[in-house]
């Protein structure tokens, strides 16, 4: 393809451990005071992508739909474009909830997303929808993770299939799921957007179960993988965007170069510079890390907290968890029946309820800003 999106080192690893589920629950007050108008966000704060009806495990559990939504929704909720379509398969992998990235990406001004065949499009605030990739999809056994470059040119994925079903089905737990002897694969291709699919990588990863390497996201550096990702689980993770026990940039080739947060983090949540919050050995506490590994701060939780599903602020300065807000001078309470599902801005967290219906929160003081009249998870900011 001609492009190097960032220098290549080791090679693309695919095995080791993963991140287990942490408990969500967070006994804290929510306060109530009525926001004012002029904290208020104003349509101009910024444009909200939205997804609904998502397959696999998700921070809401509102049930996955034959047919997923895509809105593009400005800071008071009027929805400026949205559109519907089939998402990608969420394989059978066993005795678990499959853990998928999303096929809902935010990049460019615009939302993309994939459908079951692997076809990736751009929806535009002024509604108009556009064909920019593919990532051939053939049968329900294959999990898509892809990712778009933030200025919207360059996209990558990863293709993992699992063996065949068995035939005939299992009917328990001590029956085969998969064909005896055969074999998992993964795929990962480029594209250009507009321009064809290029594979780069194919890799053949034997008969036992695997821990891939995933594309995860695309942040200042390029191509951001979770690397010894877990497939599924019973409960939600510790991080609804990073399965595995690291995170690293990867190379168009699969090549990889350092861990982002050094040796030992387990990422937990990234913004586009690097920093990355790492779940720390002993919980409860957080480390929020440079790109290379110095540590920045540090955030000692409330005991009883849940430390589940951080997200950190666009400055690096702040993490919203359920129940509080934390910064390196402490944790302030925040609403406890709310689950953080991203940033507006550094002042703004947007917010779900366990249905996905979704608000604006302040994030100094907890203050409820605005209902935004729709639900569904927060896909990022465009």
């Amino acid at each position: 393809m001609g492009i190097k999106w960032l220098l290549p080192a080791a090679a693309l690893a695919l095995a080791a451990c993963g991140v287990a589920g942490q408990p969500r629950s967070a006994a804290y007050p929510r306060p109530s005071p009525s926001p004012t108008a002029a904290s208020i966000p104003s349509p101009s704060a910024g444009l909200l992508v939205i997804a609904s009806g998502l397959p696999g495990i998700q921070q809401v559990n509102a049930p996955p739909a034959s047919q997923a939504t895509v809105s593009i929704v400005d800071a008071v909720g009027q929805v400026r474009a949205k559109t519907s379509f089939e998402p990608p398969p969420a394989p059978r992998i066993g005795n678990a909830g499959p853990l998928l990235q999303s096929p809902v990406r935010a990049a460019a001004g615009a939302a993309y997303y994939a459908d079951k065949t692997g076809s990736v499009r751009r929806l535009a605030p002024d509604g108009t929808i556009s064909p920019v990739a593919k990532f051939p999809l053939t049968n329900a056994q294959q999990e898509l993770a892809y990712a778009v470059s933030p200025d919207g040119a360059h996209l990558i994925a990863i293709v993992l299939s699992t063996p065949p079903l068995h035939d005939p089905p299992p009917q328990s737990l001590a029956d085969p799921l998969y064909q005896e002897g055969a074999h998992w694969t993964l795929r990962l291709e480029t594209a250009d957007a507009g321009g064809p699919t290029t594979t780069t990588l194919e890799r053949d990863l034997g008969t036992s179960f695997p821990r891939p390497t995933l594309i995860a996201g695309w942040d200042d550096r390029g191509p951001v993988a979770s690397v010894n990702s877990a497939l599924g689980a019973q409960s939600v993770p510790a991080s609804t965007r990073f399965f595995g026990d690291a995170i690293v940039h990867l190379a168009p080739d699969g090549s990889r170069a350092e861990q982002l947060g050094g040796a030992g983090c387990v990422a937990v949540d990234e913004i586009s510079n690097g920093t990355v919050v790492c779940a720390a050995d002993t919980p409860p506490q957080l480390n929020v890390k440079s790109s290379s590994g110095a540590v920045l701060w540090q955030a000692g939780l409330p005991a009883g907290a849940s430390y589940a599903s951080p997200w950190l602020s666009p400055d690096g300065g702040t993490i919203a968890l359920q129940g509080f807000t934390v910064t390196a001078h402490g944790a302030t309470p925040a609403a406890a029946a709310e689950i953080p599902l991203g940033w507006l801005d550094n002042s703004t967290i947007v917010e779900a309820t366990a249905v996905g219906d979704l608000s604006l929160y302040e994030a100094a003081g907890g203050r409820k800003l605005r209902d935004l009249g729709l639900s569904g998870v927060f896909a990022g900011k465009t």
